[in-house]
Formats: structure tokens, sequence, C-alpha cells
């Protein structure tokens, strides 16, 4: 329904755009619900099908060029995929305790402005040492900063902590009884996520992502809610946004 709007209002519809986004949500749709698993709070064989498709749907690229009027928005296809992820996982084949409730009160800024900080003095001097960033300020002002922050939590940080902390992060803690053990999981594969950024194999990213992955499930764990990880995940790459740039 989203392209269908998207195609009469900007005359852009495309047959073929369609079909990719069918040939990307039906599989795993109707997986998840002729052979639902059987204990949901556990990360089953359904649930890894589910995140190795989507995860290489994003890798593939599959989904590019689809949105292209009245700009390039491939940003959407980000949208897409996690709208139906949490379909799946919010109707389908529910999550319990996704941490999909968007309530701000003082435990979840006390645990992502705790988890940022933490982070932030670990990553600044490993990513000098690593000779990964390079001091480079570019700040316009508190209103581009603000805006950059909302661009980022929306389009980004929102929907990688859905699909790793959410998703993952909870069931793995289920599954191996153990915060830690799932934890530290989850942010290696988060951090191996970022091994595509040039130049390829980008190691020095990998270990600072995964350094932040183990924090961004922290404030996830401690906050009990999506929004926790998402603040500071939405912090830390505006701070780089600003502040840092690739050596």
């Amino acid at each position: 329904m989203p392209y269908l709007l998207y195609g009469i209002g900007t005359g852009d519809w495309r047959w073929l755009a369609f079909a990719k986004l069918l040939a990307v949500a039906v599989p795993i749709l109707l997986l998840c619900r002729t052979l639902p698993p059987r204990d949901l709070s556990r990360f089953s064989w359904q649930d890894a099908a589910v995140a190795v498709w989507l995860i290489g749907v994003v890798l593939s690229h599959q989904l590019r060029g689809i949105w292209n009027v009245p700009a390039n928005l491939d940003f959407l296809q980000r949208l897409y995929l996690i709208s139906v992820a949490v379909w799946i996982w919010t109707f389908v084949r529910p999550v319990p305790h996704l941490g999909y409730e968007a309530r701000i009160n003082l435990p979840v800024l006390k645990a992502a402005a705790i988890n940022f900080l933490l982070f932030a003095v670990i990553a600044m001097p490993a990513g000098f040492l690593l000779r990964f960033n390079a001091w480079n300020p570019r700040w316009r002002g508190l209103e581009d900063f603000a805006f950059n922050y909302l661009e980022i939590f929306l389009f980004v940080a929102m929907l990688e902590e859905t699909f790793f902390r959410g998703f993952l992060q909870t069931l793995l803690s289920n599954s191996f009884s153990s915060w830690w053990k799932a934890q530290l999981l989850v942010s290696c594969l988060f951090g191996l996520f970022h091994i595509l950024h040039s130049p390829f194999p980008n190691w020095r990213y990998v270990l600072l992502a995964t350094i932040a992955g183990w924090f961004y499930g922290s404030a996830f764990r401690q906050g009990k809610t999506l929004l926790a990880s998402s603040l500071v995940h939405a912090m830390v790459d505006t701070v780089w946004r600003t502040w840092f740039t690739a050596h």
C-alpha cells in the first residue's frame, strides 16, 4: 500500500519494483505463518531464516533504486525492511518484550547517557590509536545538530536497534539463559555488519562497532526499551558526523 500511494503520487509506479518488494516480504511472512516457532520466547531456526534473509537483502542492495522521485530516497528501503520485520515480530511470530515502546522516563535517559559516556571514554582514544578517525569539526549550530540527530535516530538507529537489540538480543538472551553471552554475540554480529565499509574488509570499523554494540545492548537491557539504545546510537553517529571523519 505505501508503494502504491508513492507510485500514484509521483508517477513512478513500476511493476518490477513492486514485484521486488513482494519477493522480499512474502517468503518470510509465509514461513513464519505456516511454520511458527514452538517457543516464541527463544531463538529458532525460523528466526535465523528471517535474520539471514533480511541481512542478505540489505547487503545485496536488492531494493536499491526503487524510490527515486523527487530524489534518491534509498533510506526508504530501510523503513520498508524494518516494517516487514516488525510486522512479523509483533503480529506473525510475536517476540515477547521486544522493547517497541516509545516511553521517555528517567531510567531510559539515565541508561542512554551513562552508556554513551562509557563508550565515548573508550572509543575516542581507541579510534585515534587505531588511526580510524581524525578530528574534523563541522559544527553548524544547535539546529543543524538536532536535525542530524533526529534524522539518524529515525532512519538509522531505531531501525538497526529493532533488529539487533529488540529481536536478536531478546531472543538469544532467553535461549542462552545468559544476558551477557547474548549481548556479546549480538555486539559481534553488529560489528561484522560494518565490515563492508571502505576499505574492505574494514576490521577497525568492525572492532569499534562491536564495542558500540555492547553499550547499545547495555542501554537496551537497562532501559528496557529500544528507545534507550536508539538514543545512544543516534548520539554516537551524530557526534561522529559533527566532529570526526574517517582517517
